[in-house]
């Protein structure tokens, strides 16, 4: 019988052992995380930065990575052109990722369709605030007073002007900057004079002369004589109007009247880097190239006011939250910290060229150190974003075709803004 109770106070003993191993290694395991315990959260982030975008991202998210230990991010940098495409289909699929990247102007497609989520609860759970970003460009996110997205800076088109031909001419004022005077007669006039100053082979004004610029440009000029793209029920077009025209007729003049702009550039920025022309007008982005020629000496700008106010054309990189299988609210926190961290720290991502969307970035001495960004900054409060609409991008690709036919001399103004127009309602129809 002792034996008997000896053996069983003995297998008690080691059950006891072994249940309290257990109960340790759980315990540790449990705590593999972090310190709070809780398990670090990994995301999966998508972006469209091809060019040399991607390589400054890539960049700020292994910063992000090191300091943000409990959070990481996975980054898959995809091809612009087939994008929005791949966005829509693993949204579809149940598999897209937690945070991805869109632009301004394609929130009009994505929010109809259900692709992105309201951001407004996670943000208060975040600690985010809204009133850290600029209005001008946080207000062209939102739809029927819902915050869709968080705005990573503003991309516009400025003006470059090379400053050794320019000063050579005579031309720069007191600060260095171009002597231009108020209003379209004082920008062509002042164009003229690079004409007849400067050496033969260097051209006034440049821009590639199909596509984008042309549009771009026409869109700077009509805003500044607060010109309409649509109607305000978004459902007819809004722009063949005697502003509208005024601004493509000026565009048209440059190349065909004044002969200031030559015809058939085929890449306007890279004549300007290669030191040919007295003035481009482009992205920000180009910033980040013309720097890198040593032997140009240049400067940037906002867009001359020609006409009412200050305009110009431009977007938005912003981050979205894509509609999950089954929503996270600890993954879509960790999302929307990541998002508004990447904001925070855009004098990182204005090395590409882009203007950070917080106020106290571009006020902090790590954006006021870079050279010419805090020259064309004030643009934040110029751009004029286009309406929200599922159908801004195809109704772009129908005024860049018209214009292209006024840039290459087949068709007049009024023909083209006609044309256009019966092109952007039929296509509204539908």
């Amino acid at each position: 019988m002792k034996r008997i109770k000896l053996v069983m106070v003995m297998m008690l003993f080691v059950l006891t052992v072994f249940t309290g191993c257990s109960s340790s290694e759980e315990s540790a395991s449990s705590n593999d995380g972090n310190e709070s315990g809780n398990k670090k959260i990994e995301l999966k982030y998508w972006v469209p930065f091809s060019g040399g975008d991607g390589d400054f991202m890539k960049a700020m998210v292994a910063e992000f990575n090191k300091t943000n230990p409990d959070i990481q991010v996975e980054m898959l940098n995809l091809k612009w052109e087939e994008y929005y495409t791949k966005l829509r289909t693993a949204v579809a699929s149940k598999q897209a990722p937690d945070v991805a990247v869109a632009h301004t102007s394609k929130l009009g497609e994505l929010v109809p369709s259900n692709m992105i989520a309201d951001l407004d609860p996670i943000a208060e759970n975040a600690g985010i605030k809204w009133d850290s970003f600029n209005q001008n460009i946080l207000n062209a996110t939102m739809f029927e007073g819902k915050h869709m997205a968080f705005p990573l800076d503003t991309h516009a088109m400025i003006m470059f002007y090379n400053k050794k031909i320019l000063g050579d001419a005579g031309l720069l004022d007191s600060d260095g900057k171009p002597a231009i005077k108020p209003g379209a007669e004082g920008f062509v006039k002042f164009l003229k004079q690079v004409q007849q100053k400067a050496p033969a082979d260097v051209m006034p004004f440049v821009g590639t002369s199909n596509g984008n610029v042309p549009f771009w440009m026409w869109w700077s000029l009509y805003s500044q004589m607060d010109g309409k793209l649509l109607s305000e029920d978004g459902k007819k077009a809004a722009f063949n109007n005697k502003e509208g025209k005024e601004a493509l007729q000026f565009i048209s003049d440059l190349v065909h009247e004044d002969k200031l702009w030559p015809k058939n550039v085929k890449n306007g920025g890279g004549i300007f880097a290669a030191g040919k022309a007295a003035v481009n007008f482009n992205g920000v982005w180009s910033t980040g190239t013309f720097e890198k020629n040593e032997g140009l000496d240049f400067g940037a700008t906002t867009i001359p006011q020609l006409y009412d106010q200050k305009a110009t054309w431009g977007d938005s990189h912003t981050l979205v939250l894509p509609v999950q299988k089954e929503e996270d609210p600890k993954r879509q926190e960790a999302a929307a910290t990541f998002a508004n961290w990447l904001a925070e720290n855009g004098a990182m991502w204005a090395k590409a060229g882009h203007v950070p969307s917080k106020p106290e970035v571009i006020e902090s001495p790590e954006f006021k150190e870079l050279e010419y960004r805090s020259d064309y900054v004030q643009v934040v409060d110029d751009v004029n974003f286009m309406p929200n609409s599922e159908k801004l991008f195809p109704i772009g690709d129908i005024l860049r075709a018209n214009f292209d036919l006024v840039m290459n001399g087949q068709a007049s103004v009024d023909e083209v803004m006609n044309k256009a127009e019966k092109e952007v309602n039929d296509l509204l129809a539908k």
